[in-house]
């Protein structure tokens, strides 16, 4: 387990709707994240679609029982590497704070 959260384990379930091209991204956790505790069902995900390099998914969440927009940002590096970010916006998305910062690279066989 990471030293910065020993024990917390996360996991994204990514599904394509073809009809209307669009992906959505629902995020999960061990201490019950992903499913609304009151009615069982799942949370929101973010949603959005691939251009050219990048890929936009925006959704509602809640963090620290306020209302907050999430935007993951994926970037695609050239062929082997990539980049993504989660951001917050406490107003709708008109201002947007990154506080999370993956880099991705393949790794030769």
């Amino acid at each position: 387990a990471p030293a910065w959260r020993p024990g917390w384990t996360g996991m994204a379930l990514r599904i394509f709707n073809p009809t209307i091209n669009l992906w959505s991204i629902f995020w999960f956790t061990n201490d019950g994240g992903g499913i609304d505790a009151k009615t069982g069902q799942l949370e929101p995900p973010v949603v959005g679609r691939f251009t050219g390099d990048e890929g936009l998914f925006e959704g509602d969440d809640t963090f620290d029982g306020r209302p907050i927009r999430v935007r993951f940002c994926w970037t695609r590096l050239g062929a082997d590497a990539a980049r993504w970010q989660q951001s917050f916006s406490p107003d709708g998305g008109q201002t947007w704070e990154i506080n999370w910062t993956m880099e991705f690279a393949r790794v030769a066989a």
